[in-house]
């Protein structure tokens, strides 16, 4: 038996800094699901999600940011749709990425980091309602063995490890980290970015 704790204690285990990058980069990567929503049904700015993204990497790197919490919270609050509007599944996922960002944001107001640990949940329930939505009503076993389950539970893990290893969080490894995971090229449900 493995003495090594699990996931999600390992991700309480990150300092706040550690946890802030990995909820950003687990946003970031949400960030193609709200393009496409926001495209196909000519809703909100994508652009406002991306400039929240910009600003906490920038805050992370340490830059001289001015990082207006509650005016960023309103102008996400103004981009997020509202679930009964739409009867397509793109506004999950657009609800899902909207989320991940406020709870960050929530996070750096409070300086707490108690709720960053439920982004990972997020984007893995992301995960498993596209997997219901394409697939059908399957069993909760067969969800968590579709292929791209399995795809966002390793890359998470790939994630954490790789934000374990570096606990100093040196600019030119938040750039590294950053282009790595935009290298990819596609959000967590296969929308190409």
């Amino acid at each position: 038996m493995s003495n090594k704790p699990g996931f999600f204690t390992r991700i309480k285990n990150l300092s706040f800094e550690q946890q802030l990058t990995f909820a950003n980069v687990l946003s970031e990567r949400m960030l193609p699901n709200y393009q496409l929503f926001s495209d196909s049904v000519e809703f909100g700015n994508p652009q406002v999600l991306k400039t929240i993204v910009d600003l906490i990497w920038q805050k992370l790197a340490k830059q001289s940011v001015k990082l207006n919490l509650e005016v960023q919270q309103n102008k996400l609050l103004e981009n997020t749709p509202e679930l009964a509007d739409y009867d397509n599944f793109g506004v999950i996922a657009a609800i899902d990425c909207s989320m991940a960002l406020n709870t960050i944001l929530v996070a750096l107001e409070q300086k707490m980091d108690e709720d960053l640990i439920n982004i990972s949940k997020l984007s893995s329930s992301t995960v498993a309602s596209y997997i219901s939505a394409v697939e059908g009503d399957i069993s909760d076993e067969a969800t968590f063995e579709h292929e791209m389950m399995v795809e966002e539970k390793t890359l998470q893990d790939y994630l954490l490890t790789r934000i374990e290893e570096e606990p100093k969080l040196s600019p030119a490894f938040l750039k590294e980290l950053r282009t790595e995971f935009k290298g990819f090229g596609i959000s967590n449900i296969g929308i190409e970015s």
